[in-house]
């Protein structure tokens, strides 16, 4: 049977990704204060894209990191030479982003109660350590959780260090989140089983294409997991 479980915490456990897009809102509506000479809502999105590209390979994810890549597209779009209110805007919307709530979303904290009665379960996330620690402290839910595991990035050698230091049997180990880059497509390639819960505020940068597999589960809402986790259980036996 599945017997342990591997959560993603970001948008799987609590909202996040929802609060980004509030904090590029903001940015945007920063910049439009510019006018005459405000840069198209497209192109400040494409300057970002294009920083987190650089940016995200030297210095990871992470809330901070996030800011101070906002403040390197104000410094390629911003011809002036007194950006200093701006820089302080950008820091405030900064402060509003590192303060968001941290609340489960519906059903989580009831759904793990249920499945800690049968399985291990970790939380294995990236960004800053620090971060996301707190986080889950703020949630309410690291009782739930033997451990949590923050590291770079999720690909598969991460899933395959994951197995090798917590003893972890592949064939009966599932991945639960919601990014098919991070949490499905790496999981499955390391010989887990992966439960897929999309969600609608995914960040772009997390989808791919996600295509059938023998150990993928896809479903809607995470109260649904204690079901679908006895048919994984069921199949793997077979």
């Amino acid at each position: 049977m599945v017997d342990t479980l591997v959560f993603d915490a970001d948008d799987t456990l609590w909202e996040n990704n929802v609060y980004f897009e509030q904090a590029i809102e903001e940015f945007v509506a920063l910049l439009g204060m510019l006018a005459p000479l405000a840069p198209d809502p497209l192109q400040v999105q494409r300057v970002l894209t294009e920083v987190e590209h650089e940016y995200i390979p030297v210095r990871g994810y992470g809330s901070r990191n996030f800011i101070d890549a906002l403040h390197e597209v104000f410094r390629r779009l911003y011809s002036g030479t007194d950006g200093q209110a701006f820089s302080l805007a950008i820091e405030a919307i900064g402060e509003r982003l590192l303060r968001h709530p941290v609340e489960p979303m519906p059903g989580v904290a009831l759904t793990l109660a249920a499945l800690q009665e049968r399985h291990r379960m970790i939380v294995f996330t990236k960004g800053d350590r620090e971060e996301q620690s707190e986080k889950l402290e703020r949630s309410g839910l690291r009782v739930f959780f033997e451990r949590i595991e923050v590291v770079e990035e999720k690909d598969a050698p991460a899933y395959q260090k994951l197995v090798r230091r917590r003893s972890l049997k592949p064939e009966t180990t599932a991945m639960i989140g919601n990014s098919p880059r991070s949490d499905v497509l790496p999981a499955l390639a390391a010989g887990l089983w992966a439960v897929f819960i999309p969600h609608p505020h995914t960040w772009q940068r997390e989808e791919e294409r996600v295509d059938p597999h023998h150990r993928l589960i896809v479903t809607q809402t995470f109260s649904e997991l204690p079901q679908v986790l006895s048919a994984a259980s069921i199949r793997a036996g077979d």
